[in-house]
């Protein structure tokens, strides 16, 4: 790993554009000048990607694929979830920027990304453009707001490969900052300060000092934000105190909001599907339930195949729609685990082969997180995620456990360290 030899050797990651082509994130942020460096790859960022939809159709189903994979694993335990498969998605791919080997291999399986193919950091800045597009007939105040931002945190003293900078600056707008990583509140707080920024102070404490010391190479982050107004919104007044019905079979009330609109939808003996729109926006929220009650198999089979089946059969019609508002917060959640289910562990482990960011295999991926954030009610939705990978230097890898049980019977000592002296002997037969 190339270091600069400075003062000291201190080494240290849901959406920044407002409809509109993704640029370079703004080196003026709110966050402290005197506590930031700021630093570039030698490209500059490319706001005209050129792309055609088919492709970044398929960037969007291989995001999707993934989505739903990550989905059956997270909902497991049948509680109230929230996540962010695109904020995910778009910081591993970053990291994938600077992978090789067979830890690249897998980050293709698990993401469907096409294999060996360069192209896909063009294509993740065309799907961000896309995704953000100005509608030209509809006023900047009626459209739905969705930003995109990135920032690659790097140790004080640290040089990158410089390929890695120029891909992450062309493709991704990513801003680079300098941080003292040994100062692990410090970093953590800039990098929450950052996150709290992005996300309309929706997610502000993504980060932790423990997850930082002086063997820290980098951090990644993405943040994902959204805020639209229903097309059609919900009455308050029409708002009531509706019944809920819980897995268990016990209901509780809930504030259930009602609409009397036309809207995408069907239903049948198995399943309902509703999609609402949202004002001068492409986005819209679906809602899918099994109308037999049978949650546990509806959810275990839907996949990203079963999805499209059932919004091939959107049909325009008036509805009686009742829906309850709510509002989700997802707890820090710790996505090592699961994406070590779907096939990606090299990356979080001693074979971690990450020489396309630092110029040899001295990292690996330490800390994979993410919060998210979603409120539903009558006027729209504010929805929130921001994902933090930290990489690591791989002598700073946590050593598994060795397991000693002393349940059967042993000899003990009390033993002088500086001379040897036993003190007393003995041994335990029966507790």
């Amino acid at each position: 790993m190339k270091r600069l030899l400075l003062i000291n050797l201190t080494l240290l990651l849901l959406l920044s554009a407002c409809i509109q082509d993704v640029p370079q994130n703004d080196p003026d942020t709110n966050l402290p000048a005197e506590k930031v460096t700021m630093q570039t790859g030698k490209v500059d960022y490319n706001p005209n990607p050129n792309y055609t939809p088919d492709e970044v159709t398929d960037l969007s189903a291989a995001n999707n694929q993934f989505a739903f994979e990550l989905y059956q694993i997270l909902a497991a335990d049948q509680e109230n979830l929230v996540f962010s498969p695109y904020s995910l998605f778009q910081a591993l791919v970053m990291v994938y920027a600077g992978a090789e080997g067979n830890t690249a291999s897998q980050f293709e399986q698990v993401l469907h990304l096409p294999e060996g193919n360069p192209e896909v950091h063009r294509l993740m800045n065309a799907l961000n453009i896309a995704l953000t597009k100005e509608n030209p007939y509809i006023s900047k105040e009626e459209q739905a707001e969705l930003n995109i931002a990135n920032a690659v945190w790097v140790a004080e003293g640290l040089q990158l490969e410089q390929t890695y900078l120029d891909t992450l600056s062309e493709h991704y707008a990513a801003t680079l900052r300098s941080l003292d990583f040994a100062d692990a509140q410090k970093a953590a707080d800039l990098i929450n300060a950052w996150a709290a920024e992005q996300t309309n102070d929706k997610i502000n404490d993504i980060a932790k000092a423990e997850m930082f010391s002086a063997s820290t190479i980098l951090a990644l982050t993405n943040a994902v934000y959204f805020k639209g107004s229903w097309m059609f919104p919900f009455d308050e007044e029409n708002t009531y105190q509706g019944d809920f019905t819980l897995l268990s079979g016990e209901t509780k009330k809930v504030p259930t909001m009602v609409s009397g609109e036309e809207f995408g939808s069907y239903k049948d003996e198995n399943y309902q599907i509703v999609q609402l729109p949202y004002t001068g926006s492409s986005i819209v929220m679906d809602l899918i339930a099994p109308t037999n009650g049978d949650w546990e198999t509806f959810s275990k089979n839907l996949t990203v195949d079963k999805l499209n089946e059932y919004l091939m059969q959107l049909r325009g019609q008036k509805l009686n729609l009742s829906l309850p508002k709510f509002r989700v917060e997802s707890g820090m959640m710790d996505l090592i685990e699961p994406m070590q289910n779907l096939g990606m562990t090299d990356v979080f482990s001693g074979k971690a082969d990450l020489s396309g960011i630092t110029g040899d295999q001295s990292a690996y991926v330490s800390t994979l997180v993410q919060k998210a954030y979603i409120d539903v009610n009558e006027a729209g939705t504010e929805a929130a995620a921001v994902t933090l990978i930290v990489v690591l230097e791989k002598g700073m890898m946590p050593t598994e456990p060795v397991e000693m049980r002393f349940d059967k019977p042993f000899l003990f000592l009390i033993r002088d360290k500086n001379t040897g002296a036993i003190l007393f002997i003995g041994q335990l037969m029966q507790p």
